[in-house]
């Protein structure tokens, strides 16, 4: 008996992807007794379907040639979504020379040709899933062997960010929470099996210093004056939410508002002051969720949620999280100065996963009866709120 036989191939999820009917309900028909499937018609409910489901799918097989996206326009997609994600195409023999050139890209695992051979067929579903399931379990070992200079690595980062955000601006009051928002955004989406791009288990001190003074270099450059400082917000009046981010949100054609929730509060100060605190948030967040396409956001009481792509979050924040010898992009440490700067003028920030899928819900929120010019600043701040971050210690702690 053939030894993967043996083996079973139906605890993980086959999508497969044809804008034919009869070819869907024939793959179905043909292999559905040994994997679970999944089937969508074109590339467009395809991405719907994986997002849905991805930590459980380990398989894609899409047709090349289908209307809205290719197959191989599909398959670079997924591959961004989920790295570890096995991807096969099928094709037609006049499709074979576009077929090989992605191959050896190393955009896909394998093509195979139509018509199929049945057996042939199975034999590649089989080893896909055999191969995927080897990848997760080497991928889980690698992640046991995380080091603890991995980890001081990691903690230093994000320390760096708030200790060079109070070198520009000491009078910064409430960085603990800029610091719990950094934190939490960075470790969302990576707490699954693809979770190894940052282990590195070969580092070594010097090598982890040197890659930590790039760091420094980085956020000392492109967390400037006029992205922390911001103006004083007057408590005492305020503006409606929609008032203060419609014509931001237009400016930016990435974002869609959902929902008709309207707040029964405001947010504080006049209308040109609160945009200018809030629009290097929309502008940086728009920046880098730009390979989302578009980004929902909808009115909540006391201010606004957005739903974002854990795992793109997760890709690009990736330099605030690990000892990886990539800089931060200047659109991340934007971001991150954004939150620094909302946060001194009184924000709290909130993160909530979604049932499904890996999308998470971000709200910035404003309490008009908070008083926001008190309390600590500076170096007083960060050690206090550090000590009570449970978010930080809970990524860093022993």
């Amino acid at each position: 008996m053939n030894k993967m036989s043996d083996t079973n191939h139906n605890e993980h999820l086959v999508l497969f992807v044809d804008d034919e009917e009869k070819t869907r309900k024939y793959f179905a028909r043909l292999f559905g007794g040994k994997f679970k499937i999944l089937l969508a018609k074109d590339g467009v409910e395809a991405l719907e379907v994986f997002r849905e489901h991805i930590d459980d799918i380990a398989l894609v097989v899409t047709d090349q040639r289908m209307p809205n996206m290719t197959g191989s326009q599909l398959l670079e997609k997924v591959a961004e979504l989920k790295p570890s994600c096995i991807r096969i195409l099928s094709t037609a023999y006049s499709d074979i020379d576009a077929a090989i050139d992605v191959v050896n890209k190393g955009g896909m695992y394998q093509y195979i040709t139509k018509p199929w051979e049945v057996n042939d067929l199975e034999t590649a579903l089989m080893r896909a899933i055999d191969l995927y399931r080897v990848q997760k379990e080497r991928d889980a070992l690698l992640r046991q062997k995380l080091s603890s200079v991995e980890m001081l690595a990691s903690s230093d980062r994000i320390l760096s960010i708030a200790t060079l955000a109070i070198f520009r601006d000491d009078g910064l009051r409430h960085v603990g929470e800029a610091l719990k928002i950094l934190v939490e955004l960075a470790e969302t989406g990576v707490a699954g099996e693809d979770d190894v791009s940052g282990i590195d288990p070969a580092l070594n001190w010097r090598e982890l210093y040197r890659r930590h003074l790039v760091f420094i270099r980085s956020i000392r450059e492109g967390m400037t004056d006029d992205r922390l400082s911001g103006q004083a917000l007057d408590y005492s009046q305020s503006v409606p939410v929609m008032s203060a981010l419609g014509n931001l949100t237009e400016k930016l054609e990435c974002y869609q508002w959902i929902g008709n929730e309207e707040s029964s509060t405001g947010w504080p100060g006049a209308l040109e002051t609160i945009q200018g605190e809030v629009e290097p948030l929309l502008t940086a967040l728009a920046a880098v969720m730009r390979d989302a396409g578009v980004v929902l956001i909808s009115e909540v009481q006391g201010g606004v949620e957005f739903k974002l792509s854990s795992r793109l979050l997760a890709k690009n924040l990736e330099p605030f999280r690990s000892a990886t010898a990539h800089a931060p992009s200047d659109d991340c440490i934007a971001l991150a100065a954004a939150f620094f700067r909302l946060a001194h003028a009184g924000a709290v920030f909130k993160i909530s996963p979604e049932t499904r899928g890996d999308m998470i819900r971000l709200k910035v929120l404003f309490d008009l009866k908070k008083r926001v010019d008190v309390g600590v600043r500076g170096w007083d701040s960060l050690i206090g709120s550090l000590a009570d971050n449970d978010v930080f210690w809970t990524r860093f702690g022993a």
